[in-house]
This record gives C-alpha cells, structure tokens and sequence, in this order.
C-alpha cells in the first residue's frame, strides 16, 4: 500500500473541515456517485495560479509596489546561498543603488523571503550572521524611500524587516539567491 504524505493528509482534512455543512443531502450524494465529475470540478484548484498572494502586502501600508519576481516559483532553504554584491556597490548609495538594483536579473523577492520564513530547514547556519537581502521586490514608501525585503536572524529565528535600498549595502549584508549548479 503506498504511503500517504503528511502534509497531504492535513491538506484533505482542511478540505473536509471547510465543506458547508448546509449542503443538499441529493447535492451532496450526486457528487458522491460521480467522483470524476467531483475530480473534474475541483481541478483548478490543484492547478498552480502561478503567483503566490504577498503575505505582508506593504500596500495596505501607503507603500507601491515598484519590482515584483516571481521566479521561481519553487526554492528551498538549502539551495540558498548569500553572495557578495558586486564588486564596488559598498559606495554606492542613494538613487544610484536604486537604479542599479533595478536592472539586476535573476534576483529572489519577497515571496521567496516570506517562503523562506515558513520553510528556514537548510538555510546555512554560517548566513544567520549576515541581513539576506531580497531586492527582486522593491516597494516605495510613503517618504519616498525604496524599500526592499530582508531576513535577519536574531533570537534564534529568522525575521522579514523591510531595508532602505537607498543606504546602499554593507559587509553585513548577503544577496540571497539559488546555488548555482
């Protein structure tokens, strides 16, 4: 008999538990004698949207959303690595950074922070010294100040902070993205 995964079976008990309870009994037993009409209607659902909804939406805060990544779409804490900005960037600071930050490919976001925060297994105990900079999202702030995701280690856990790109980046700071092969 094949093993069923964990998560999977908390996934279906949700599921169950969120059903309406005042469904139709002939409703209910319709879809009960056709399982691939049932399987049929709750297909999309199993479909990947493609973008996962940003849990702190700095939105709601007054903030726009200026660079937004979405790939890709699957990372893990293990597969993360913290590199060196680019040679010269130390001295860089206001809307230089900004401008240069901007047309960087290839960079990792808030989503793959906010990810990260839920699922930190793997993530290199040598990197919880440094800020993991995610400048693949850049908000502006109400003060006109563009703000760009970050996770810190401190008190034994990892923490989403929001870090003014414009004071540019130091020797504390890591640009997080996917190991390369």
């Amino acid at each position: 008999m094949a093993q069923i995964a964990d998560w999977y079976l908390e996934f279906a008990a949700a599921v169950v538990a969120a059903l309406p309870t005042e469904i139709e009994e002939a409703t209910a037993r319709g879809w009960a004698q056709d399982p691939d009409g049932l399987r049929e209607m709750l297909a999309p659902l199993a479909e990947d949207s493609g973008i996962a909804p940003l849990r702190q939406d700095k939105s709601q805060d007054g903030w726009t959303l200026i660079k937004d990544v979405e790939e890709p779409k699957v990372i893990a804490g293990a597969d993360i690595e913290g590199v060196n900005f680019p040679e010269g960037t130390e001295d860089i600071i206001g809307e230089p950074i900004v401008a240069m930050v901007q047309e960087m490919d290839g960079l990792l976001g808030q989503r793959h922070a906010e990810y990260l925060m839920e699922h930190t297994g793997g993530i290199a105990e040598a990197l919880e010294r440094y800020a993991l900079v995610f400048p693949g999202t850049i908000w502006q702030s109400p003060d006109q100040n563009h703000q760009v995701p970050c996770l810190i280690h401190r008190n034994g856990a990892w923490d989403l902070i929001f870090g003014i790109l414009e004071g540019g980046f130091d020797s504390r700071d890591r640009l997080a993205q996917t190991r390369s092969e």
